[in-house]
């Protein structure tokens, strides 16, 4: 296989990691409808972004760092979902209007990649995950030498980053079609998914931390 089939395996992966609806899909949708494009493509690009460093992980076989993540993993989910947790009250209690004006400032923009990444990188076990999927798209064996593994993590950021901008674009085209009133549902709707995610990532570290209570 050469670098370019390499590339467009890794394009795949990262559509099959990004494509399923969890929290990140959840922010950028609320994200977009509530301050524009900008801002929900930013959360997506930050997940892309621990995508490529999770996928860089599986493909370069770094197994010092894996076996890291992999022993700090109660930690991690147990900080992915308490920040999951203060993203649901934020999202419970902001003003629920839409800011109709051009999207924002380069902080906030930033911000939003930030929450992004942080999101996604608190689950220690997307590593294994991604070695998982390399093995199901038969890109686990074979890839000799450094060129053919970064062929395949930047695949991975591209169908990642495609992605979200697809689903964010498609989000900005019809937001005007939201009232204050029904986005204020989708919000309170919103902040109960992400409070959902959060109690799973919580228990889920419980029961790694005290497993005979369950």
């Amino acid at each position: 296989m050469n670098d370019f089939g390499v590339f467009l395996r890794g394009v795949a992966v990262g559509l099959a990691v990004a494509v399923p609806v969890g929290p990140i899909a959840l922010l950028c949708m609320r994200r977009t409808l509530e301050r524009g494009f900008g801002f929900g493509f930013a959360t997506g690009v930050g997940a892309a972004t621990a995508d490529l460093f999770y996928s860089a992980i599986a493909a370069f076989g770094i197994a010092a760092v894996e076996a890291a993540l992999v022993d700090y993993q109660l930690q991690l989910r147990l900080v992915g979902g308490i920040f999951l947790l203060v993203l649901a009250a934020r999202t419970a209690v902001s003003q629920r209007r839409l800011v109709r004006e051009p999207n924002a400032r380069a902080k906030g923009v930033f911000g939003a990649l930030l929450s992004g990444l942080v999101l996604t990188a608190t689950n220690p076990l997307t590593v294994l995950g991604f070695a998982a999927i390399f093995a199901s798209f038969g890109v686990g064996d074979g890839l000799v030498g450094g060129d053919r593994a970064l062929a395949l993590v930047c695949g991975v950021f591209a169908g990642s980053a495609a992605w979200w901008l697809t689903l964010t674009s498609i989000v900005a085209r019809i937001r005007h079609l939201f009232s204050p009133r029904t986005f204020g549902t989708l919000n309170l709707c919103a902040a109960a998914l992400l409070t959902g995610f959060g109690f799973y990532a919580l228990i889920s570290a419980l029961m790694m931390a005290a497993p005979w209570l369950f």
